[in-house]
Formats: structure tokens, sequence, C-alpha cells
């Protein structure tokens, strides 16, 4: 069983995004020219509706997409080679997660934005967004939880081809197990939607972040550190220029959209088709100085985002009861077990640490997890996700 849930560990950081934010016109004049909200199209590009007087773009989206792209990076390393029958490196994992020793260049990146280069050579890394809105002991503490996971799961390659059961590592079905019956690689990815997608956009960036200034240019740029702030947010949910373009209720659209941007589709029916629209909107209010609307259309994004992993991890519990096969109840179980936890981040729900690992330690703590449960912890954790979160 992994440390960090058999022992919870407070997770957690603070990033101070700048300091004053616009209150009014008269305490904080307009730098542009104000934003018609009715002008606001959701079939056009996020970056095409924010221009300066000279009609250039304000937008700059590759610090967020940058970050996207190093996430996508070190869940296909993990995904490509359980699939592949490949041992797991937990140093490679590290260095991904730290960006450190040139990690992209490992990996084959056809098709990103981005060259292995590019990430290499960014200033950027995964492991200091990781519970960035909390303080440095619970950051700290949240890397260390993330290594744990690398090691493990290098550790339990070394089983892939052993057939998996109670304490056995190995594989059952296409799904690489822990002597627990949890997948690894599923925790990996869930955890890391909340503690880097779901902390660095809703607590940090849409939270500490519309704190930042709105009245002069960013030496060197075209965008003032609040209008950067909110589109690293963007940036951060997705690479592409129109969230969820094309996407209907029942099919999704010529675009594929990752983690959090694909999940909030999934599994927030009620308000997806209103995410994006509230960026754009929220951006506006950033150029018109209004306050009010730039913390209405915030709040609502984090709502929802976090409303999504909540039902996501819903979701994944009650698969444990609908699926036929013990390889897809444990593939479900790995999911749900990730969701769970990126539920500490939910901060607007008011979850925390202590409901998260009270939570799991229920439904998976016992010496056998995965393989000890039964419909009384499905329903105890189901029962205690939806009083958290009201569903």
């Amino acid at each position: 069983m992994f440390q960090y849930f058999k022992k919870p560990q407070v997770l957690l950081g603070l990033v101070l995004l700048a300091s004053t934010a616009c209150e009014s016109e008269s305490d904080n004049p307009k730098l542009r020219a104000g934003v018609e909200y009715s002008s606001l199209d959701s079939n056009s590009s996020y970056a095409s509706q924010f221009l300066d007087s000279n009609g250039t773009s304000t937008v700059v989206l590759e610090e967020g997409n940058i970050s996207l792209t190093m996430f996508q990076a070190l869940n296909k390393y993990v995904t490509s080679n359980v699939s592949a029958n490949t041992q797991l490196d937990k140093t490679i994992l590290s260095n991904l997660f730290t960006n450190t020793q040139s990690p992209f260049s490992t990996l084959e990146l056809t098709g990103d934005l981005f060259t292995a280069a590019d990430l290499n050579n960014s200033s950027i890394s995964l492991s200091e967004r990781v519970a960035a809105s909390k303080s440095a002991q619970e950051i700290e503490s949240t890397q260390a939880n993330f290594e744990l996971l690398f090691a493990e799961i290098q550790d339990i390659s070394l089983s892939l081809n052993e057939e998996a059961g109670v304490n056995q590592a190995g594989k059952l079905g296409n799904y690489l197990l822990n002597e627990d019956g949890i997948e690894i690689a599923q925790v990996i990815q869930k955890s890391l939607i909340g503690a880097f997608q779901l902390d660095y956009i809703g607590n940090v960036l849409l939270s500490a972040g519309l704190n930042a200034d709105n009245s002069t240019l960013v030496a060197g740029a075209n965008y003032t550190e609040l209008e950067h702030n909110w589109d690293i947010a963007y940036g951060t949910l997705t690479t592409n220029p129109i969230y969820l373009e094309g996407f209907t209720d029942s099919e999704k659209g010529t675009v594929s959209e990752f983690g959090a941007g694909s999940y909030i589709w999934e599994y927030n029916k009620a308000s997806y088709a209103k995410i994006y629209p509230a960026f754009l909107k929220g951006r506006a209010a950033i150029a018109n100085n209004d306050r009010v609307e730039l913390e209405n259309q915030a709040l609502f994004i984090r709502q929802e985002f976090e409303k999504a992993l909540a039902n996501a991890a819903l979701g994944y519990l009650g698969k444990w009861r609908t699926s036929a096969t013990a390889d897809k109840r444990a593939h479900a179980i790995g999911e749900a077990i990730g969701f769970i936890y990126a539920l500490r981040f939910a901060t607007t729900y008011q979850a925390d640490a202590n409901f998260s690992d009270s939570i799991l330690l229920a439904l998976i703590g016992s010496d056998n997890g995965f393989w000890d449960l039964d419909a009384t912890k499905i329903s105890n954790a189901e029962a205690a996700i939806k009083a958290k979160f009201n569903l």
C-alpha cells in the first residue's frame, strides 16, 4: 500500500501573485478600452477577442500550455510503458516532475505544441505548481507524496509479466496493480488533476491571483499581471484556442482535451458548456475593471471544476458496482482513488486533506486494499462526497 494514503499527510502552499487589484475606475484607471460582454463569441478563439489599441492580442497562453503539456508528457510516459510492458524508471518520472536533466528529450512529443527543448528550457516545473496555494510544509509534503508514487510504480513495473492478486503486484487485464490491487498510474494522473490543475487554476490564479496589478503592463510584455494570471489559468486547463470546441452532451468535438479539460465535460454536463464563456467574460471584466463580474466568473469556474471532480469520484465508485470483471473494477477504483485524493483541493466546498484521507482510509486502508472492497465501503464513500458537495 502506498504510504501517503495509509499515513495521511496534509498537503499544499501559498503562491503570492502580485499585489493590487483594481477596486474601481477612480482607484485604478482603465488601461484598455472597454469590452462589451455581448460581443464575446464562444465560437471564436480566446486570444482573438482581447486586443490592444493597435489590434494586437494581449493574450499569451504559452506558460499555461507548457505546464499542461508537461503533465501530458509525464502521463504519456507512464501509460505507454505500461501498455508496452516496459519497466518504469522513477528517476525519469522525478525528472519530468521537476524538469531537471532535460527529461523531455527522452520522450516522443510528436503532435504537441512544444518541442522537448521548449519544455526542457522552460523555468516551469510541475513540482513547483502542485499544492501551490498552501504552506511551504504542505507543498513539500505533496511533492514527497508524488515521489513515493513514482518509486512505487517503478517497483511494481518489475511485475509486469505477473498476474495481479492478493499480495501480488502485476497485471490484471491491461492494468498494472500493486499488491493491494491499486492502479498507481491512475492515482498519479487523477491526483495531479487535483494537486496541479485544480489547485493552481482555482486556488492560486483565480483566487490570490485576482489581486494582481491591472494598471500597468508587465515590462517587455503586452499584458498586465492580472490579465496574464487569467490567461495562465485558461492555458493550464486547455491547449485549444476554443475550449471544448464542437463538444455536445453525448459526443466529443474535433479537438482533444486532456486531464481536467476532459473530465469537466464528462462529469459536469450541467455546466461544462458555460466554462469557456465564463473565461471570456472574466477576461473582459479585467479590461473593464469590473471587479464584481471578475470575481463572479472566477468563483463559477472554481465551483464547477470542483463539482466535476466530485462527480468523477462518484462515477468511478459507481463503476465498481457495474463492472463485470475484476480488472475493470480495479481500474475504476484506481481512478476513484485519484479523484478522491484530488478533492482535498476543492476549497470552495471546504474540502481538505482530512476529508479526502478519511474517505480513502475507510475505502482502501485495510490490509488488502482493493481486494477487501465491498458495497458498504463504496456506499459510505459516496455518501461522504455527496454530502460535502451537495450532490
